[in-house]
Order: structure tokens, then C-alpha cells, then sequence
């Protein structure tokens, strides 16, 4: 429970971190109206949030994350893989009435796109679209249908999807990946996630005994132009919010030992 909270609402675009940093600032202006320091850290608030809201900021931030992270442009760049598999980065799902339905993140969007080109340059036979209810109370649709539903509009045979609907973490899509390719005797995947998420993916891949090569989806649109780099915008917070929460996790999975460095 606990756990969940903090996902929810401990990240760089929650109103809950914002509200409780106005919430000191108002406290200590009350109690030390002169105080030098307030002044300082309402400066060092500003100037940080605005950096991580820009492009530059955005960049320094995800720099250690998404570096030399490659993309597969070639066949021989498979190296032999025998399946794609996309891991989901969120949806949208609601109900009315007895109706449901849902629709990608853009992350999860520009990742199903992409496992989409990577299975047709290197011919995998099976594609495994990776997500399940991370939060059943909200969620009324495991996010592998949706990101199945995209696949087959971007011209994979629904023959050859097979979908991961239990995992709610990395951590589980790894282990339930590895057992449906273990059970279909492939030894090499081609695994597709967003430039940030992918070098814990791969690393947590590789501490259940498979053998993961990368192909990092594209951040946007390769119809949409980058922001100006010092202009706050919307997509460099959410990068600089998925970078954020990728250190945290890191931390995490490294104390709890789920991780494996590349050979």
C-alpha cells in the first residue's frame, strides 16, 4: 500500500510534492519573515523546477539512463532473435456501464510501433506484448490487449502475438516472459521499452537467464518537432519524471539483487 502511494503521487508531476513544498515555503515565511535562506531556496525551487520542465534539463537527466541504448535498424542486429517483446509503459482504461475500453500512454503508443518495425526488419515468428492490471481497482482492461490491439493495426498477424497479462512489475514481466519463451524453446529476444526503462529492463532480463538484445523506441512522433531546449514543456517533465522514478526503482531492484550487469 505503501509502496503504491509513493508511485502515485512521489514524482516530479504530482500536485502532492508541489502542494507540500508551497506548504514549507508559506510555513517558514510565517514563522522567519527575513530569512536569507527562504529567499535562496525559493530561487533553488524555481530554477529546478523550471530546468527539469525544459529539454536540457530533461537530457542531463536521462543522459546516464538512455546512453548508447541502441536501436535495431539491420536483420544482423537481431542476432538470431526468435520473438519481440514490448513491455507496456501505461494505459487508460474506464468502464461505463457494462462497456470498457482503453487506449496506450504515448510511451506504450511509440513502444508497440516499434516492436511493430522490429519484428518486420529481422522476421521474428512471435511477438509478446507485455502488461497486466498493475492497479485492478482502476484498471479494467490488462494493458497486452491494448497494446495487441495496436500491433495488429500496425500489420503483426494476431497468429503471431502472444500476450503476458499477469505481470504488474519489470521484475514479473521478466520472469513470466522467460517462461513463455522457455516453453517455445527461444533463446534470444529482442526486447522494446522506452530509452529510460531500458537499461533496467535489460538488466533484470538478464538476471532470470535470458538473453536480451535492445531496441530502444523513439521518445516521439517522427512527425513531431523537439521543444525549444530551454522553453518548459510538458514532454521534458514527463522525461524527467521517468527518470526520476528510474533511479528510484534501480536502487531498489539493486537492493533487492534483481539485477545483472551485461556481460
Amino acid at each position: 500500500m505503501i509502496l503504491e502511494f509513493v508511485k502515485d503521487q512521489c514524482h516530479l508531476s504530482s500536485p502532492l510534492p508541489l502542494l507540500v513544498v508551497f506548504a514549507i515555503g508559506v510555513a517558514w515565511l510565517w514563522r522567519r519573515p527575513q530569512s536569507k535562506w527562504l529567499r535562496a531556496s525559493a530561487v533553488a525551487v524555481m530554477v529546478g523546477y523550471w530546468l527539469v520542465t525544459t529539454t536540457l534539463g530533461a537530457r542531463m537527466l536521462t543522459f546516464a539512463l538512455s546512453h548508447e541504448m541502441p536501436r535495431i535498424m539491420t536483420r544482423d542486429e537481431g542476432r538470431g532473435a526468435q520473438a519481440v517483446v514490448v513491455l507496456g509503459g501505461g494505459a487508460v482504461t474506464a468502464r461505463v456501464g457494462t462497456e470498457t475500453g482503453g487506449a496506450l500512454t504515448g510511451s506504450s503508443l511509440l513502444r508497440a510501433l516499434e516492436a511493430a518495425r522490429v519484428r518486420e526488419i529481422i522476421g521474428a515468428p512471435i511477438v509478446i506484448a507485455s502488461g497486466g492490471t498493475p492497479r485492478p481497482d482502476r484498471d479494467v482492461r490488462p494493458e497486452s490487449e491494448i497494446l495487441r490491439d495496436t500491433l495488429v493495426q500496425a500489420g503483426v498477424a494476431p497468429s503471431a502475438i502472444l500476450e503476458e497479462s499477469q505481470s504488474k512489475t519489470t521484475r514479473e514481466q521478466a520472469l513470466a516472459v522467460a517462461s513463455l519463451l522457455r516453453d517455445r524453446h527461444v533463446e534470444r529476444l529482442v526486447l522494446v521499452t522506452s530509452p529510460t526503462h531500458m537499461r533496467r529492463s535489460m538488466a533484470v532480463f538478464r538476471a532470470v537467464g535470458l538473453d536480451p538484445v535492445a531496441s530502444v523506441a523513439p521518445i516521439r512522433s517522427e512527425v513531431s518537432m523537439p521543444p525549444p531546449p530551454l522553453l518548459p514543456n510538458s514532454e521534458s517533465l514527463s522525461q524527467s519524471d521517468d527518470a526520476v522514478y528510474e533511479y528510484a526503482a534501480l536502487a531498489y531492484y539493486w537492493v533487492r539483487g534483481w539485477l545483472k550487469k551485461s556481460p
